[in-house]
C-alpha cells in the first residue's frame, strides 16, 4: 500500500509504467515487512530477489537510521544482485530514488561493493559472506540464494554483525521492533542435511511456537507461468532437453529439497535410476523358469488413498534363497472395496499367481470381506469364484 502510495497521480491511479503488484507479491512484501524471522523458497521468475530489495529500500525509508545489509555466495554476485535490482525499481517508482541520498561520497555503487544511503540516515550495502566482515554492525539483513552461502561463516560472523538494536531519532533504541535482528532468507530448493535446510526447518519450528514473530512460503513455477512472469514453453523445453536433469528441475523449479547433498557416499540419483523397471511384465510371460511363480503383494488403501498392488516374480535356486523381482505395479485410487477385489482376483489369473497377500488388519479387513466372496465381471459376465485363506484365520492373508 506504502508503494501504491508512492506512485498515485491526482486522479488517484497508478501509470502505466508503474509498478503494479500482483497479489502473491503482495503477500510476499507484508510478510517481510511484517516478521522479524522470514524465510522464503521460491523457484526462477517468482521476482523474490526483486521484492526481497524492494522490502530493504522500504524498511529504510520507514525506519530513519537503520542499517540494513544483503549478502550472498559471492560479494561480487551480491553486489550485482542489489544494483541491478535498485535501479530497476529506481525507474518503476521515481520516489524512491528522490529518498536516496546521491551526494558525492554517500550512494556509491562499484564492481563488488555497493552502499545506498538514504536522506533520513539510513543505509543498506553488500557485505561479504567471509572472515573479514567479522565486527561490522547492522540491525537486519538478506540472505539472497542462502543455498550457496557457507553456513559456519554465516552463523558465527554474518548474524552476530545484528547484535546491536536500531538508534531512533529522539534517541531511544527498542529492541522488541520488528526491523531489530531481522533475518530474511531468499533462496531456491538445494539439499536436505545442508546449513540452508537446517535453517529452513529452524524457522518453520519458529513459525510454530512464535506465530508472531517468524513465517516461511514456498512456492512453485506455476504462479510465475500463471502471472506471464515465465513462459511455460520455455519449461517445456527444459524438459525436452537432452541434459534434462529430473532432481535439478525439481530443485530449481518445483521448490523441493533433494534427499542427498552433492558430495553424499551415496548418490541419491543413482538409486532412483536403479528403481526404475527397464522393461515390465503386464502378464504371465514366457521368461519365467520352470519352477518359477508369482506373487501379489497389496496394499490397502480406501477413502483418497491408493491401492498397490505389487507383481512379485520369484525365481527358486538351487542353493540358498530364491531371487524376487518386482516386475510391475498396478494401483487404484480411492475404489470400494468390492471393485478392488475384483481388480486383485483380474491380476491373479492374468499373472496365474500362486498367492495374493493382503494384510488383513485395519483397512485390509474390509478388502478380505469381499475377496472371500464369488464375483460377477459386470462389463464381461464373467465369474470370478470365492478365494480362500491361508495363515489361520481371515485377517491374516489370501
Amino acid at each position: 500500500m506504502f508503494i501504491d502510495f508512492l506512485q498515485t497521480g491526482k486522479d488517484g491511479t497508478i501509470p502505466d509504467n508503474g509498478l503494479k503488484f500482483f497479489f502473491y507479491q503482495r503477500v510476499f512484501l507484508r510478510a517481510a515487512m511484517r516478521y522479524k524471522y522470514v524465510y522464503m523458497v521460491f523457484p526462477r521468475a517468482y521476482s523474490k530477489s526483486f521484492l526481497s530489495v524492494l522490502v530493504l529500500m522500504c524498511r529504510c525509508i520507514l525506519y530513519p537510521r537503520c542499517k540494513l545489509f544483503v549478502t550472498s555466495g559471492g560479494k561480487e554476485q551480491a553486489a550485482g544482485i542489489v544494483k541491478e535490482k535498485v535501479n530497476e525499481l529506481c525507474t518503476l517508482v521515481p520516489a524512491l530514488e528522490r529518498e536516496l541520498d546521491l551526494r558525492p561520497g554517500k550512494t556509491r555503487q562499484s564492481k563488488d561493493y555497493c552502499i545506498f544511503v538514504f536522506k533520513n540516515g539510513s543505509y543498506f550495502d553488500n557485505i561479504a559472506a567471509r572472515e573479514t566482515s567479522r565486527g561490522k554492525r547492522r540491525h537486519g539483513g538478506l540472505v539472497e540464494e542462502c543455498v550457496g552461502v557457507d553456513g559456519k561463516i554465516l552463523s558465527e560472523v554474518i548474524i552476530p554483525t545484528m547484535n546491536v538494536s536500531r538508534l531512533c531519532m529522539d534517541g531511544t533504541s527498542h529492541p522488541e521492533e520488528t526491523l531489530n535482528k531481522s533475518q530474511i532468507f531468499v533462496t531456491t530448493a538445494g539439499w536436505k542435511g545442508t546449513f540452508a535446510y537446517d535453517k529452513l526447518i529452524v524457522f518453520l519450528v519458529r513459525m510454530i511456537v512464535e506465530p508472531e514473530k517468524a513465517f516461511i512460503m514456498g512456492g512453485t513455477w506455476r504462479i510465475p507461468v500463471l502471472t506471464k512472469l515465465l513462459d511455460k514453453n520455455f519449461l517445456q523445453d527444459l524438459k525436452n532437453d537432452g541434459t534434462y536433469n529430473e532432481a535439478s528441475f525439481s530443485r530449481e523449479y518445483e521448490s523441493k529439497w533433494s534427499g542427498t547433498v552433492e558430495d553424499a557416499y551415496f548418490n541419491g540419483e543413482q538409486f532412483d535410476r536403479n528403481r526404475i523397471l527397464k522393461q515390465s511384465e503386464s502378464e504371465h510371460s514366457g521368461r519365467l523358469s520352470s519352477k518359477g511363480y508369482y506373487i501379489i503383494s497389496v496394499d490397502v488403501g480406501r477413502k483418497g488413498c491408493d491401492s498397490v498392488a505389487s507383481i512379485i516374480k520369484v525365481t527358486p535356486q538351487q542353493v540358498g534363497a530364491s531371487i524376487k523381482s518386482l516386475i510391475n505395479i498396478d494401483t487404484k485410487s480411492d475404489e470400494h472395496f468390492e471393485n478392488q477385489a475384483l481388480w486383485i482376483k483380474k491380476l491373479y489369473y492374468r499373472y496365474k499367481a500362486r498367492r495374493v497377500v493382503i494384510d488383513g488388519n485395519g483397512v485390509g479387513m474390509g478388502l478380505m470381506d469381499f475377496m472371500v466372496k464369488p464375483q460377477v465381471d459386470p462389463d464381461t459376465g464373467e465369474t470370478y469364484p470365492d478365494f480362500g485363506v491361508y495363515g489361520g484365520t481371515q485377517e491374516d492373508a489370501v
